[in-house]
């Protein structure tokens, strides 16, 4: 675990805990690198203000001024989404993890397929969380300038803080190993490959480094070698309110806002992070563990805002635990009903008649396999993402299979399904199965038969 406290006067605690790798057992110190995910969005934001300050794009800009051959569902909303747009999270556009991370296609497929994904709500309606978005952003910046964003990434904003080149694929040996628990044992997994969505998630950071990156918010840009204070203040306002909250409540830009605090968390493969900053008190804590499960970067930032505030210290282990438990109940409490609305027993439809390649134009070929009494599910582009599907309903199946099953090394095997699994569910015209929808992973999209 990785920990930068910061007041805005200085660092109060730098220091990492355990160890970079469970194999090696190496100690993991304050330079040691951790992944931080989507933690990353907020570097893409403040490189945004740097290149505003230096006139070389708008925040207000079209996208396709920079990027033409950025398209999204809607035609007019091609023409006028704005780089603030993107990175506000406002364009309608969901998250559907499956198809942006973790996946083989390249930069460049990710960003054309994104005008296949139908958009789950009005423009600058909401917000609503898309990684895709910040790649095309990300892109968008480095054909502003004529250079790999990477590259613009360490030149305008990384090295004249002082930080190392930062992603998943830096060259330096200090960086934490990503590990999950499988079957019960902690276990050391392959890092994901991240180059096909910079922008969006991909940033590497130490506790040292996380201490000068807090400093640089709390701060605002003033006295920064980078970027003037207004723009980065811009990344800290609230462009986009949450439907169901207060205007107080929000999006900025690259973080989430609520009044003058500003936060991020972020997951990959095997790292977990959170970044919190209290603008008006003048306080900020840095995070990450190399253990991709759990809260622990959540339950570690909430004690240490209590401890630093002289609060009664609540025991966020327990109430994280009970937070898990509500919603494996809530899960398998809607799991019960379907089965008992649907059962399979009464079902109209035998289970070969599922068997198909279903396709949609954004993500690609899934295909539904028999293999010996139940079915299998793979897809195209996504090697690793691949299992048995056990039915439990008429029309609903439990994938039993892992979202990294190629990382976690382990092999899936067939069980009874039990409602705490991910789920898809088949649609019928009446007479013949016509598609499928896979909330968990692939958001509002259907999936047609071929």
């Amino acid at each position: 675990m990785s920990v930068a406290v910061v007041r805005r006067d200085g660092p109060v605690l730098v220091r990492a805990y355990g160890v970079r790798c469970v194999e090696t057992s190496i100690s993991a110190d304050a330079d040691t690198a951790f992944g931080i995910g989507s933690c990353s969005k907020a570097f893409t934001s403040a490189l945004a203000a740097v290149l505003v300050d230096a006139g070389a794009i708008d925040w207000d800009d079209p996208i396709r001024k920079y990027l033409p051959s950025f398209e999204l569902y809607d035609p007019w909303i091609s023409d006028h989404v704005t780089l603030r747009d993107l990175l506000a999270n406002r364009t309608g556009l969901s998250r559907a993890s499956a198809g942006e991370y973790g996946s083989d296609l390249s930069r460049a497929e990710i960003l054309f397929n994104a005008r296949h994904i139908q958009p789950v709500a009005g423009f600058r309606d909401q917000f609503t969380y898309s990684n895709i978005g910040y790649a095309a952003a990300a892109e968008a910046m480095a054909l502003s300038v004529g250079h790999p964003f990477d590259r613009i990434l360490n030149d305008y904003l990384l090295t004249p803080l002082g930080l190392r080149p930062g992603n998943m694929s830096r060259a330096d040996d200090n960086v934490a190993a990503p590990h999950y628990q499988i079957e019960g044992k902690v276990r050391a997994v392959p890092a994901m490959f991240v180059d096909n969505l910079l922008g969006a998630i991909g940033q590497t950071m130490s506790a040292r480094e996380a201490a000068t990156w807090l400093r640089f918010h709390l701060a605002e840009g003033k006295s920064s070698a980078v970027g003037s204070s207004r723009q980065i203040k811009e990344t800290h306002l609230l462009q986009t309110a949450r439907r169901d909250q207060t205007l107080n409540d929000g999006y900025g830009l690259g973080w989430h806002v609520r009044n003058r605090r500003i936060q991020h968390d972020g997951s990959i493969r095997g790292f977990r992070a959170n970044i919190w900053c209290d603008l008006a008190g003048g306080l900020a804590i840095f995070v990450a563990t190399n253990l991709g499960s759990g809260f622990a970067h959540f339950a570690v930032t909430n004690r240490i805002i209590q401890l630093m505030r002289g609060e009664t210290v609540t025991d966020w282990i327990t109430h994280f635990d009970e937070v898990l438990r509500k919603e494996f109940i809530d899960r398998v409490t809607s799991f019960n009903e379907e089965k008992r609305k649907e059962p399979v027993s009464t079902s109209r439809w035998s289970q070969e008649e599922f068997v198909g390649t279903y396709r949609h134009e954004g993500f690609g070929l899934l295909h539904i396999e028999p293999k010996d009494n139940h079915l299998w599910f793979r897809i195209d582009g996504l090697s690793g993402f691949d299992g048995p599907l056990m039915r439990f309903s008429s029309l609903g199946f439990e994938y039993q299979g892992e979202r990294d099953a190629m990382a976690l090394a382990r092999m899936a095997f067939a069980s009874p399904p039990q409602g705490d699994r991910a789920r898809l569910r088949f649609q019928s015209d009446g007479h013949t199965i016509q598609g499928l929808t896979w909330d968990d992973w692939f958001g509002s999209a259907r999936f047609v038969r071929s």
